[in-house]
């Protein structure tokens, strides 16, 4: 026999009564955080296939001179599908990170999450333009900013879950809650820099995108082990 939704929330009812700011609540929206997860990891795999659909083979002479400048022409594009494939693999691993360190999803971390996965299906969209049209501001501006407003919005899915501490696991560390914040910040501030860069450089604009690795691995190193 399955138990009753008022059985299986006692626990987060009496956390819940603890926090201040949820106690004028009627009742708890509560969502299933693993359906949620998977509908993201989904909507993540549908986004990423769609890249390589950019990649298009077109009629060519059975010659090896003929595909080689065909190969050479699809440079742009390799490298815009390379990269937005990295930085679409980072946002999920982020995601997982948050996701992995909460108990519950309530209907407002529901929202902000479809909110969310709305720019990143438009990636391989972005992703088209600045291949096309790389040598130009605005193609490349397209790009940066679904980047940007990306990554606020994975960084406001935390902030939310942070102040809404009924969400999180119990056992979870300060550390942890720590790091997971300055990492969410990585992709906002590479983004930011990459659409200065973009006004003076765009083909080479992209590079700041490689402050985000650095950003993810020192993060760790900087913050000091809390119990």
């Amino acid at each position: 026999m399955s138990k009753s939704s008022s059985d299986v929330d006692v626990n987060l009812k009496t956390r819940v009564e603890q926090d201040k700011d949820l106690k004028s609540r009627a009742e708890l929206e509560l969502r299933d955080k693993n359906r949620l997860e998977s509908f993201v990891d989904a909507v993540f795999a549908v986004a990423i296939t769609l890249l390589v659909l950019d990649l298009v083979v077109p009629a060519l002479p059975h010659s090896n001179v003929a595909i080689i400048a065909y190969l050479d022409s699809l440079l742009p594009k390799f490298v815009g599908y390379f990269l937005a494939f990295f930085l679409l693999a980072i946002l999920l691993n982020i995601h997982n990170r948050q996701f992995k360190n909460l108990e519950y999803a309530d209907q407002n971390l529901w929202w902000i999450n479809i909110v969310f996965l709305a720019f990143i299906v438009l990636v391989p969209f972005v992703t088209s333009i600045w291949t096309e049209y790389g040598d130009t501001t605005i193609g490349v501006l397209f790009f940066h900013f679904n980047m940007l407003i990306s990554g606020l919005i994975l960084y406001f899915i935390w902030a939310y879950a942070k102040n809404h501490k009924y969400l999180l696991r119990k056992d979870i560390t300060s550390r942890t809650i720590s790091i997971i914040t300055y990492r969410n910040l990585a992709i906002p501030i590479a983004s930011i820099i990459a659409i200065g860069l973009a006004f003076f450089t765009p083909i080479l604009s992209n590079v700041a995108y490689a402050l985000i690795l650095l950003i993810i691995f020192i993060t760790p190193v900087l913050i000091k082990k809390k119990k």
